[in-house]
């Protein structure tokens, strides 16, 4: 019984070191599959209105961790102070703007998945989330108004007034 004692304490570290190898094995796992999950990311950089009837969208991508930035180009129709940018591919609500600075709800439109798949043939499965925006007017701009987005804050719902 002596030499079973001796045995076990000479295990304990041996013991330790597998249920901490594997405590950390999991933990890498988990990392490693959050790290695969967020393989597509898609942010909106600014809006300009350059005309009475249109307006640019600047997207940034990373896809598997290269970056890039595509412009949407389309026309637009506004509703109060509610901006439908494309055939639903944008849709700002609720834009108030005071001097140079402006807030407005964002949502991505119904229709912006088929003009991701026209630019990532084999985009993965993700999700656009409607967004509060803080936006700041640059005062270079020769045309109606370009709202570089400078903080978002993430929303369930968005109120369509």
């Amino acid at each position: 019984m002596y030499l079973n004692i001796i045995k076990m304490k000479n295990s304990l570290p041996l013991l330790s070191f597998c249920i901490l190898s594997f405590v950390l094995f999991t933990e890498c796992s988990i990392e490693n599959d959050e790290v695969v999950e967020a393989q597509f990311v898609c942010t909106v950089d600014f809006v300009e209105f350059t005309s009475d009837v249109s307006a640019n969208v600047k997207f940034d991508v990373i896809v598997d961790g290269i970056s890039d930035s595509f412009i949407a180009k389309h026309s637009y129709t506004t509703q109060n102070s509610n901006y439908l940018i494309g055939d639903s591919i944008v849709n700002i609500y609720n834009f108030l703007q005071n001097g140079n600075e402006a807030n407005f709800d964002f949502e991505y439109g119904l229709n912006l998945g088929a003009f991701c798949a026209e630019l990532f043939p084999n985009i993965p499965a993700h999700e656009h989330n409607p967004f509060a925006a803080e936006a700041i007017k640059n005062l270079n701009g020769k045309n109606l108004g370009k709202w570089k987005i400078k903080k978002k804050t993430t929303l369930k719902s968005i109120d369509k007034q």
